[in-house]
């Protein structure tokens, strides 16, 4: 056997162990932290995403599923693909914003006007001396389900969005 087919060979059971343990070891485990944190720096830089956290869900989703073609259980490929990705954005230094601070509100919170000539809930044109919604129904809906967003649990949230829309 060659040197090259014994390393694939090896590589081979290491990874089948470490899918049976459901965890990396160490060196592999920095060594894929690297390489995410190499590519989203590139794609941020490149300009191809707009926030280090572009990458965030296919980054993975990717390792999730490569975990699992390896023999690892979804819930443990899913909890360590989380934990590599969150190391990568981590080790980047970036801070994720708030909920608010990913709303367009939080332009006008700041103390930017937005130029709005349609309603922000139903996307109406608005009335003359309206500037965000046409009607008082609307502006009761829209800040009714802000509301719910901002009291929501993280896992009902994309639940109460899906219905918005």
């Amino acid at each position: 056997m060659t040197p090259a087919a014994k390393r694939m060979l090896r590589n081979e059971r290491r990874r089948e162990r470490d899918g049976l343990r459901g965890r990396l070891g160490k060196d592999r485990s920095e060594a894929i932290v690297a390489g995410l944190r190499r590519i989203m720096r590139h794609e941020f830089v490149e300009g191809r995403t707009a926030t280090l956290f572009g990458l965030e869900g296919p980054m993975r989703h990717a390792m999730r599923e490569t975990l699992c073609l390896q023999g690892w259980q979804w819930a443990d490929a899913d909890d360590t693909a989380r934990q590599l990705v969150a190391a990568a954005l981590a080790s980047l230094w970036a801070i994720r914003p708030t909920w608010n601070e990913g709303q367009p509100e939080w332009t006008i919170e700041q103390g930017t006007l937005i130029a709005r000539t349609r309603c922000a809930r139903c996307q109406a044109p608005l009335p003359e001396g309206h500037y965000k919604f046409c009607s008082r129904l609307c502006s009761t809906a829209f800040n009714s389900w802000l509301s719910n967003m901002r009291r929501a649990e993280e896992s009902n949230v994309m639940q109460i969005a899906a219905r918005m829309g």
